[in-house]
């Protein structure tokens, strides 16, 4: 059994020297897997992950991912697609260790690229591109 949720948000960033600063709608699909709860059946509760996302994107009075500059988020490093996941991948994988993937992607339909990370490589070795 596998459970998954879908979150956006919208975030600048650049990937020197092959973009300038420049922003997207950021869609990123978590998958869940794991023990099954005996009452639930699920992997994992979505409340909680719900409520963990509301944290991590922010609002008007509490910074987080959404409406940031992703450049500014030293543990990200160069905000490639593929590091954008690897944090991802840390953040959740530290407070829900049933995480199978992470699915990042941008664009619209018809006109989408994106990642999809399943912890090959832990978030704080990310790739510094502009060494």
């Amino acid at each position: 059994m596998k459970t998954y949720c879908e979150f956006t948000f919208e975030a600048a960033h650049s990937v020197p020297p092959y973009s300038r600063l420049h922003g997207h709608t950021f869609v990123v699909k978590l998958t869940f897997g794991g023990d099954l709860d005996e009452t639930y059946g699920w992997p994992v509760n979505l409340y909680e992950v719900e409520n963990f996302i509301s944290e991590l994107k922010g609002d008007h009075h509490r910074p987080g991912l959404d409406h940031s500059n992703l450049d500014e988020n030293p543990d990200i490093g160069v905000a490639s697609l593929e590091n954008i996941s690897m944090y991802l991948w840390g953040v959740f994988k530290d407070r829900f260790p049933g995480l199978d993937e992470v699915e990042l992607k941008r664009g619209f339909p018809g006109s989408t690229e994106g990642c999809i990370y399943r912890g090959e490589r832990h978030a704080s070795a990310a790739i510094d591109l502009a060494a």
